[in-house]
């Protein structure tokens, strides 16, 4: 790996655990591979070039409690740097609603602003394929969900809403 994807990794990994998930600090891994995970269908996990898709896995029950994609775009046609925030998702449906989610769309916040980006992209899609197999026990529905990511939106950071059609 080079440089400047450790430099990625090691950025995400520094984000550290919510507070939901900080008495299992000990089993919990940020893994940015696939390997030894079994249970989920998310795969692909990586940092590379910028582009970064992470879960956090509990070694000791050997399961993904939550993944998150994004990346930084650089369009030189419309002249605008944004991050696109890909997935966020919360796969064990008793850590849903425990501010995990909230804590890291914080810190992809925290990161964009850094970066001096001009806004956050979300495609904002409680049904997207990735989540057709999971429980929605404790899910967001359609309209919570684009208002969880419309109450981040602010001046220093806006969130654009890529809304969901069908």
């Amino acid at each position: 790996m080079d440089d400047k994807n450790e430099i990625m990794r090691e950025r995400v990994v520094s984000w550290g655990l919510p507070g939901a998930l900080v008495s299992k600090k000990d089993v919990i891994e940020f893994k940015f591979n696939d390997d030894d995970i079994t249970d989920t269908t998310e795969t692909n996990y990586h940092c590379k070039d910028g582009d970064v898709k992470f879960c956090l896995y509990d070694g000791e029950a050997m399961k993904v409690l939550f993944s998150m994609e994004f990346f930084k775009v650089n369009s030189r046609l419309v002249k605008e740097i944004f991050v696109k925030l890909e997935f966020l998702y919360v796969h064990d449906e008793k850590l849903r609603k425990k501010g995990i989610a909230s804590y890291f769309i914080g810190k992809l916040i925290g990161y964009a602003i850094c970066e001096e980006v001009d806004f956050i992209k979300v495609h904002a899609n409680a049904n997207a394929r990735n989540f057709k197999k999971d429980n929605k026990k404790n899910a967001l529905m359609q309209p919570e969900l684009e208002a969880f990511y419309e109450k981040r939106n602010t001046k220093e950071m806006p969130i654009k809403l890529l809304k969901h059609t069908l």
